[in-house]
């Protein structure tokens, strides 16, 4: 039985050789003749090279509940130009994992890569037999997991036809992307604010000169230095269209991406990606970007991976890669980019990312582009089913709930109950308590304004204009004061961080008063409780500077803990102010005596496999990602432990003081005001921590860690027995 489409949208590339007669038959007759002759000679206008066989469709979309987004897209392809792709070694090949390999990515001749590696070469380029071929210039010091591996000073590696998916044929115009990551380039060469239109890999796509991108650099020299001039030959140029490339807004966040440009060569955005624009679909995606879409995976050629382009190993998505589209993320500085099992990660990554893959989008004009015809891609073929066994199942909801009573106060581990309403099908229910004290209400003489009004909760500002003054007016120590018996802090200025969704300054100082701090009661253990921060209570850096770092040599922990210089890579001093660390800001001496020394250990990254270090001891830590995602301990919790699900368990907002000092804030409906907060374990490298987004969802590929607007959420084991707290509230997902 044949499958029933879905979505079939066809426009067919006319007959270019299909001739309409009127009168003699005979007439007719002999020009059939001759146009055969003529194509059997090679004489016609297509010698050079074949027109597809067949007629070209816009993708295929049938109902296929196997698949992720229970759809699957075939799409017709095509090859047109080349590019550096497959590389010649001279037998073994150990550059990466063998699970990555796919047919064609090698060619083992040893006696060709004898007569390339004594080849005359110009600017890397040489030709042996008529075939060109690129070398690449490696540095084994930079050797790092799931990346590629280099051995030797140069590689080699052949030009071969591009393999292109048609995604539409409109108006004569066929829409190309293609088949494969060709290349690894940083969406911008700088770390700043900067758009499609002003990006360096823009101008590397299309060869623009150095006034095209904000860097200045310069693509227009040789031809080399662009994907555009290595990958056509003036005849291909030709029939390359240099069309429109419109530039939406950030579709959740509003970031603005800049003004439309003209372009030969491009990337796609969100709205062509995910349903936003309704245009996604129509090029074979599916319409949600929360989908871990089959059709959205795609892989690096080997000569992406040599040049830098990371592949995964997770089981169902060996070998696939990450890569950029061209839309901003939460700021500006970010980019949003598909991952390896093929979801949208709209929060984006750093511009400067090195190792993202790219996929680049062409327009042809379908009476011009010589186009041979290249079979076709399915989604399905695509997919790799991992199956689940009953063991990887956990229950989220605990037979063997722990209590404590003091005082007459019951004291329980969280609670979950099934509830359909919620993405996850679980609620979570936590008692808490407050215990110490930090930063968090401002108080103003004035109208607020430097929040949206959505971002403020009930507590967040005190108005009181005599407060305010007497605050203004106060003598200040290090930027704290006591007033009444009530303590403050002050912040300064930070222009810094005055961007959309983020705190907004209108004086030299902002005040703040101490506040009790509320706790989540995570776990128990005899009279030890485990406790999470109901609040992002504070704002700072994984690491003060990008570089590769773990928990047991961050920055973040020695702030939180009051470590010295020794304790961090960055050799900076947590020790001597009280103000410098959270730990010595929030508890009295009698609190801190309460607060256990853990062992905190630093498990792997369950996706990437990155090595997080070793154990230590704390008093004061954040969460890993094993306490928060898929194991038992996450869903005792009360986190949701499966995969792929936004958690509302995982939803935590930030305080009036941790948005002053920086914490982003969303602006998206049903998850307005709510931040997003770091995990101590490594992304997919040592120089990215992981996060959990505003709507609850694991980022577990990471950020930079210097990503300075992420909100912090600690968490302590404390002696039950000892503390002084104060029951606070029962606290719901629900919340």
């Amino acid at each position: 039985m044949m499958d029933k489409p879905v979505f079939q949208a066809k426009n067919p590339l006319k007959d270019r050789f299909a001739v309409s007669f009127k009168g003699d038959r005979r007439m007719k007759k002999i020009l059939i003749f001759l146009l055969g002759v003529c194509m059997l000679m090679g004489v016609c206008s297509c010698s050079e090279q074949q027109k597809p066989k067949r007629e070209l469709s816009r993708p295929s979309v049938f109902a296929d509940e196997s698949l992720p987004g229970k759809h699957r897209t075939v799409w017709d392809c095509v090859y047109f130009g080349s590019y550096p792709t497959a590389e010649v070694t001279d037998g073994e090949f150990t550059a990466v994992d063998e699970a990555v390999i796919k047919d064609g990515d090698v060619i083992r001749d040893r006696e060709l890569y004898e007569r390339l590696s004594g080849a005359e070469w110009t600017d890397d380029e040489t030709v042996v037999d008529g075939v060109k071929y690129r070398r690449l210039k490696g540095d084994k010091e930079k050797n790092r997991a799931m990346h590629y591996q280099w051995n030797g000073e140069y590689h080699y590696f052949k030009y071969e036809p591009v393999k292109w998916r048609v995604m539409e044929i409109k108006d004569g115009i066929i829409t190309l992307m293609a088949d494969k990551q060709m290349d690894c380039e940083v969406y911008n060469v700088k770390a700043e604010d900067v758009y499609w239109e002003n990006c360096t890999l823009r101008s590397f796509l299309n060869g623009y000169g150095a006034e095209s991108n904000l860097a200045g650099v310069d693509f227009s020299g040789k031809k080399q230095n662009s994907f555009y001039n290595t990958a056509f030959s003036d005849s291909e140029k030709e029939s390359i269209v240099q069309g429109t490339v419109k530039n939406p807004n950030n579709y959740y966040f509003g970031t603005p991406c800049g003004n439309d440009t003209k372009d030969m060569v491009f990337i796609f955005d969100e709205e062509e990606i995910f349903d936003a624009g309704k245009s996604a679909v129509c090029s074979g995606f599916a319409s949600s970007d929360g989908t871990d879409d089959a059709a959205r995976r795609f892989k690096p050629t080997m000569y992406a991976m040599a040049k830098g382009a990371w592949y995964s190993l997770a089981d169902g998505n060996e070998g696939n890669g990450f890569w950029l589209l061209r839309t901003s993320g939460y700021t500006p500085s970010n980019v949003n980019y598909i991952c390896d099992f093929g979801a949208v990660y709209n929060r984006g990554t750093y511009v400067t990312v090195s190792d993202a893959g790219i996929l680049p989008v062409i327009r042809v004009y379908q009476d011009k582009a010589m186009l041979e015809y290249a079979g076709t891609v399915s989604s399905d073929e695509i997919f790799k089913v991992t199956e689940k066994t009953d063991k990887d199942k956990i229950d989220q909801i605990s037979d063997n709930i722990r209590t404590y009573e003091k005082d007459g106060v019951v004291l329980s581990e969280p609670v979950v109950v099934k509830d359909q309403f919620y993405s996850s099908g679980y609620m979570a229910t936590w008692d808490s308590i407050y215990f110490g004290s930090y930063p968090s209400a401002e108080i103003t003489g004035h109208e607020f304004s430097a929040v949206d009004d959505y971002a403020v909760d009930e507590g967040d500002i005190i108005i009181d204009v005599e407060l305010y003054e007497r605050l203004v007016n106060a003598e200040w120590q290090d930027d704290e004061t006591v007033l009444d018996g009530e303590k403050y802090r002050r912040l300064k200025e930070d222009n810094k961080k005055s961007s959309p969704q983020h705190y907004q300054w209108d004086n030299e100082y902002h005040y703040f008063r101490y506040e009790p701090i509320k706790w989540r009661i995570a776990e128990i253990n005899g009279s030890e409780a485990m406790l999470i921060c109901d609040r992002e209570i504070d704002c700072a850096e994984y690491n003060t500077s990008s570089r590769e770092v773990q928990w047991e040599n961050c920055t973040l922990r020695s702030f939180l803990n009051g470590y010295g210089a020794n304790s961090n890579i960055e050799k900076t001093d947590f020790s001597q102010n009280v103000k410098d660390s959270f730990f010595n800001t929030a508890f009295s001496e009698d609190e801190k005596s309460c607060i256990i020394d853990s062992e905190i250990e630093n498990p792997d990254n369950s996706y990437y496999g990155t090595n997080c270090g070793n154990t230590v001891k704390d008093k004061v830590f954040i969460l890993s990602s094993a306490e928060v995602f898929s194991t038992p301990a996450a869903a005792r919790h009360g986190f949701y432990a499966g995969s792929g699900v936004d958690d509302s368990a995982k939803r935590f907002r930030p305080t009036m003081y941790a948005k002053a000092r920086g914490t982003w804030y969303s602006p998206v409906e049903n998850y307005k005001g709510n931040g997003f907060w770091y995990m101590r374990t490594n992304g997919y490298s040592l120089s990215n921590a992981t996060y959990i987004c505003d709507f609850g969802y694991i980022y577990n590929r990471g950020t930079d860690v210097t990503c300075n607007d992420s909100g912090i959420l600690p968490a302590m084991n404390i002696d039950l027995s000892k503390a002084k707290f104060i029951y606070a509230e029962k606290v719901s997902s629900q919340q």
